[in-house]
């Protein structure tokens, strides 16, 4: 089993992960440049590698958080 704050302070890494993508796409016109990505129309680069690694670092904390929940058998 995993000490409580270490599983705390995972969560507060999804969280902020969470946050981050949450406060990018907010920001200039993201929200909608991922739509049109969704939608096949093309992307800036330096946009899409931004939104793939907020994405990446996203899925990490998640991945993080769910090696430490305890094993259902």
């Amino acid at each position: 089993m995993t000490n409580p704050t270490v599983r705390e302070q995972l969560l507060h890494d999804v969280q902020d992960r969470t946050t981050d993508l949450r406060r990018w796409l907010d920001t200039n016109n993201n929200s909608e440049t991922l739509m049109a990505h969704l939608h096949d129309e093309p992307v800036d680069r330096g946009w899409l590698r931004t939104y793939q690694r907020l994405g990446r670092d996203l899925m990490s904390a998640v991945g993080n958080a769910q090696d430490q929940l305890p094993r259902r058998r």
